[in-house]
């Protein structure tokens, strides 16, 4: 009986837990007046840190700096190594950022959800859950260290 009621306690402490960490899902309305606030920004040169949370082996990580709006570099910021934009895979400007967010929306994902950037709208955390049923197939990138 003892470990019948601590299996409870600790089921409801669970649940408990889990519940305050859900996340809601962001509108589209919330992410274009996000892409409208980056856009009226005006920013094209910019460095931040990204990481890509996944089950891959890499680089990550990783530090872009923009210019113009083009990629100047990518340095593994484990080793400080540089990394050529074309073997990173993923998106490497917060404009492709912002292109890989919309096409969640357009496809439609069952779950996006954003924390944006409230003084510029870009994202600094994104995760997309394409298919709720299937695993793995999620994308979360985390974006921080911005600077212009």
């Amino acid at each position: 009986m003892l470990y019948f009621k601590n299996f409870l306690q600790a089921s409801a402490l669970l649940l408990a837990l889990l519940a305050g960490t859900a996340h809601a899902d962001t509108s589209r309305e919330e992410f274009n007046a996000a892409l409208q606030q980056w856009k009226a920004a005006g920013i094209h040169d910019y460095s931040f840190t990204f990481y890509q949370s996944c089950f891959c082996l890499g680089r990550q990580p990783i530090r872009i700096t923009v210019k113009g709006d083009k990629v100047q570099s990518a340095t593994n910021m484990r080793g400080g190594a540089a990394v050529k934009p074309e073997e990173v895979g993923q998106p490497l400007t917060l404009t492709d950022i912002f292109q890989k967010i919309e096409a969640g929306y357009a496809k439609p994902a069952d779950h996006i959800t954003l924390t944006l950037n409230p003084d510029y709208g870009y994202p600094e955390r994104v995760y997309i859950d394409y298919y709720a049923n299937m695993a793995d197939e999620e994308l979360s990138y985390t974006i921080s260290d911005f600077t212009h």
